[in-house]
């Protein structure tokens, strides 16, 4: 019989065990559990409280700081414990995503459930949205993996915690019975959390700037302590902005300074660093407050200027210039500030309110908002969503105004009624009856109206002839897009005059699609408009493929082996006749494969794809 293995030996064998957040993390995991089964000693080995915390600090970088506290309470500081405590959350989340992803009815209330965790759940949605975001194509006797529209909806349900995030945390700031010490750096930097980035990893990315400055005013032996006395706040400052332009943050060059991305603390903390006034100063200020020196941002005429505050009261105080620094960074509060205010038509008298530095966040957000929606944003339809959510929510958030509820649920998804509006948004209007009411209402009326399409199924019938089918990609006969259907409808009163249907050989009297653009933009079709694309080429299909929100309708491509005869006309028609002529190319056929969502609501539509491509 083979001596058994000293207690120390099993504990040096269990910690070699890999510790990561991939699968091979996992199955340390469960090689340890697995030891525990075989006997007493395994037992008191694999239960070793140090075992557990590698494997905890590998997988869960994000909590809420209360529950955690909490929890470790709980369990007195036993990381075994607090290790399996939050993988019952994760089992709950992940049964909540299942159902998410596999059917439409009940959702968002599923969806609302796993909001609810906030950040508890940051790292298992982030484990689930690791794989690719993109759809894949794969041969015709396939079956399309769910894992797409899985990361779809993990990615979503990311973006709805973190936006909850930034409209409570604003919420707190603008309460004047709440007190939120230094918030402008981090209420600023919540803006990003409306494209789903943790804000930690603003946190992060300011925190190490702020570190390589006061390494850098370090090496050149500048002291830093007001009590020093050959401290000099104005040089302070100067050499902070040109340490910023060290590090490559700077006025942007003019013809990029409409730039919509000059906006987003995570793209102007690293891909876009020559940036605009405002979000310069965001920088400034973390960089200034992180060494001591009492900084905030002004909502200055034409820029945002940064006010210093002296520490001696004998001093003035004075003001920063950081887009204007390769020329002059001071601009003094006795002869530069009134002449700057003077050009602007601005008397003495009214000074004040313009110099004054902003103590709470929220003018610069909305001044922020403001020149968002005065930028052209000639970007993707992914981005521009987020985009304009921020511009409506901060509005609505500061102005209480009841005319931007319409604004802002005519971009609202039902995700976003379910999660950030209904349970941060809502709340944050107490005070405001009138528009807290009429947002209340309007999100109640999305989530109905989901609620009842959710349990629609469409049949076709003799009566009303659907020609085409969800998942078919076409051409469309009058403007110069392409599109892949993922609904379609018997009748609509919708658009139908102002798209001018009634000229059409049908009219009205015809089916109308909803589809996704190559452009990724929502459009409803006339049938009598739509060119069946039964052969695209392949670089269509992977143009196609990289939309991001096509996950949510389909599972991926499904295109046949065989080349189709030339002159064809795609090897077959679905409905009309297909002019060979109009067909970009002769080759395989193609078709996207429908999410379980689009099989509910359409369940003789994959058939009648498939026939179509074996037929």
């Amino acid at each position: 019989m083979i001596p058994p293995l000293p207690l120390d030996c099993l504990i040096c064998i269990l910690k070699q065990l890999p510790c990561s957040r991939d699968s091979d993390g996992e199955e340390s995991v469960k090689t340890i559990v697995r030891c525990s089964a075989a006997n007493a000693l395994f037992q008191e080995a694999a239960a070793l409280p140090i075992l557990w915390q590698r494997h905890y600090q590998a997988r869960y970088l994000y909590a809420n700081d209360t529950e955690e506290v909490q929890r470790k309470a709980d369990t007195g500081g036993n990381w075994r414990l607090v290790y399996f405590a939050r993988r019952r959350i994760d089992k709950q989340v992940l049964m909540h995503l299942d159902a998410i992803v596999s059917q439409r009815v009940g959702r968002y209330m599923h969806a609302k459930s796993v909001a609810q965790y906030l950040f508890d759940v940051w790292d298992v949605l982030e484990i689930e949205s690791a794989g690719s975001e993109h759809l894949r194509i794969y041969e015709n006797d396939m079956v399309p993996s769910l894992s797409a529209t899985r990361v779809y909806w993990a990615s979503a349900l990311l973006s709805s915690i973190s936006r909850m995030y930034a409209v409570e945390f604003w919420g707190r700031c603008l309460r004047s019975d709440s007190s939120v010490p230094d918030s402008y750096v981090p209420a600023f930097s919540a803006q990003s959390s409306f494209f789903g980035k943790h804000p930690d990893l603003m946190h992060t990315l300011l925190t190490d700037l702020n570190s390589r400055c006061r390494d850098h005013l370090i090496r050149l032996k500048f002291p830093l302590s007001p009590d020093d006395p050959t401290y000099d706040l104005k040089k302070l400052c100067v050499l902070i902005c040109e340490f910023m332009a060290s590090e490559g943050h700077g006025p942007v060059q003019p013809h990029n300074f409409h730039d919509i991305h000059n906006h987003f603390p995570h793209f102007y903390l690293t891909s876009h660093k020559r940036s605009i006034p405002i979000s310069l100063v965001h920088i400034f200020v973390s960089i200034a407050r992180s060494l001591k020196v009492n900084a905030l941002p002004v909502n200055f005429p034409v820029r945002v200027l940064v006010h210093i505050s002296t520490p001696k009261a004998e001093d003035d105080d004075f003001y920063v210039d950081i887009y204007g620094a390769s020329s002059k960074v001071i601009v003094s509060l006795r002869e530069d500030i009134p002449a700057l205010l003077a050009r602007q038509g601005i008397v003495p008298n009214d000074m004040m309110r313009y110099i004054s530095p902003e103590t709470n966040a929220g003018p610069m957000l909305l001044r922020s908002v403001r020149n968002v929606t005065m930028s052209p944003i000639n970007t993707s339809l992914s981005f521009f969503q987020p985009v304009v959510l921020l511009a409506y929510t901060v509005s609505l958030l500061m102005t209480r105004d009841e005319r931007v509820v319409l604004q802002l649920l005519d971009h609202a998804e039902p995700l976003d009624c379910a999660t950030f509006i209904s349970e941060s948004l809502i709340p944050c209007l107490e005070g405001a009856d009138e528009t807290q009411d009429a947002l209340s209402k309007a999100c109640l009326h999305v989530l109905d109206d989901e609620a009842l399409d959710a349990k629609v199924i469409r049949l076709r019938s003799a009566e009303n002839i659907v020609q085409y089918f969800v998942g078919m990609l076409f051409m469309h006969k009058r403007y110069p897009y392409k599109a892949v259907i993922i609904g379609w409808d018997v009748t609509t009163e919708e658009w139908i005059t102002e798209m001018r249907v009634d000229e059409l050989p049908r009219g009205r009297a015809q089916p109308f699609y909803s589809v996704v653009c190559d452009d990724s933009s929502r459009r409803y079709v006339a049938e009598d408009n739509i060119q069946p694309l039964l052969a695209p080429s392949d670089e269509f299909l992977a143009e196609m493929c990289r939309i991001i929100t096509l996950p949510k309708f389909f599972t991926g491509v499904l295109k046949t082996k065989e080349a189709l005869p030339l002159g064809s006309g795609g090897g077959g028609t679905v409905g009309d006749d297909i002019d060979a002529s109009k067909q970009p190319s002769s080759g395989a056929k193609a078709r996207f494969a429908l999410s379980p969502e689009l099989s509910a609501a359409y369940p003789e539509d994959e058939a009648i794809g498939e026939a179509l491509l074996i037929g």
